[in-house]
């Protein structure tokens, strides 16, 4: 099963990645669904002085080979999940 790496940029600039290290088991046709449930999910529990409006954050979806293959703003998230 495929690596993929959900990097969380908050802001601008260089400065501003949390790097995933680890990266997520995800099979291809579902990740999309599962970038976007982690992004809801993070939103809903996650409380981080340093991300005061997650609406400004996007994750920058990696492949083991370094690939760019998602990026995904958490404004585009559906809410109410």
């Amino acid at each position: 099963m495929p690596r993929y790496f959900l990097h969380l940029r908050y802001g601008r600039g260089p400065d501003r990645l949390a790097v995933d290290e680890e990266g997520d088991e995800v099979p291809q046709p579902t990740l999309h669904a599962h970038v976007e449930a982690t992004a809801c999910d993070l939103m809903r529990r996650t409380r981080l002085g340093a991300i005061r409006d997650w609406r400004h954050c996007t994750f920058e979806v990696k492949d083991e080979g370094g690939q760019v293959v998602l990026i995904l703003p958490f404004s585009d998230v559906p809410t109410g999940r």
